[in-house]
């Protein structure tokens, strides 16, 4: 049977300047979910493996999902070693998000293990991104290098101070503002509000948006809809993580339970 290659849609599109909305899934790693969020009109799903319990199985399920529904998956991956980049592009993963990246030499290493040479040095292997080894090479390698989506995360104050450098480097294609964690670098955490619409987040979004656009890079954010994406957009964000599992569950049920409550609560009266 010959290889088929998956095109990465939304890197496509995030590269044409369009907004790409993208779904969490940081808690509830059913296959489930991936199948709702295709079947509601999302392009992609966001799996978070830094501050989850989120294994390697749980990622492959949720990838063999993904496939079926037709939908790409990037994960962000703990700040730690080689290995679990190669694992995680291997089981299929369409790109990687890196957090707090605070310095150009930190997201060239990155590149260099994520990409095949000459772009970088990642190792051969013969997962399910190559069909398990059947794809035809060296064309493979050259296919994997453009395919896979590569973000960084901004989220802290040195990652603002050497924005400019780090939209520089060549592989690197998203700067991801995480606002909550940057708030707490730059001290204002405590403050009332969302982080972004506070001055010191906002400048910083100003700065990163400028080296992105400086550099053809796009910038990220998660930022649930309201006054906050709208500041977020304002400054040139197009890649917007809207909504994750654990916050859709508990609008939802409890949308359920007060409405509910309320009908129950005037037939009791009658």
């Amino acid at each position: 049977m010959a290889y088929t290659k998956r095109e990465n849609i939304t890197k496509q599109k995030l590269l044409n300047g369009e907004i790409i909305k993208v779904p969490e899934i940081n808690r509830v790693f059913d296959p489930t979910v991936v199948e709702t969020l295709a079947s509601v009109g999302y392009d992609c799903v966001w799996v978070d493996m830094e501050h989850s319990h989120a294994d390697f199985k749980d990622l492959a399920t949720l990838v063999l999902a993904s496939r079926a529904c037709h939908l790409d998956v990037f994960v962000r991956i703990p700040h730690g070693p080689y290995n679990q980049i190669i694992k995680t592009l291997e089981i299929g993963a369409s790109g990687l998000i890196w957090p707090h990246c605070k310095s150009a030499s930190e997201a060239k290493a990155f590149v260099e293990m994520a990409k095949y040479h000459p772009s970088g040095m990642r190792g051969m292997g013969g997962g399910r991104d190559s069909d398990f080894g059947k794809a035809q090479k060296p064309s493979y390698f050259d296919f994997a290098n453009a395919n896979v989506l590569l973000g960084v995360m901004i989220e802290d104050k040195e990652g603002v101070e050497a924005c400019e450098e780090i939209a520089q480097v060549d592989g690197i294609d998203l700067l991801f503002v995480g606002p909550g964690d940057l708030s707490q670098s730059y001290g204002v955490h405590r403050e009332p509000g969302h982080p972004i619409l506070h001055p010191r987040i906002t400048e910083a979004f100003q700065k990163v948006g400028e080296s992105c656009k400086a550099n053809g890079k796009a910038m990220g954010t998660a930022v649930d809809p309201g006054e906050a994406m709208e500041l977020a957009i304002d400054k040139g964000t197009t890649w917007l993580n809207c909504c994750h599992d654990v916050t859709a569950l508990t609008v939802g049920y409890s949308q359920a339970f007060s409405e509910t409550d309320s009908i129950a609560s005037r037939h009791q009266e009658k």
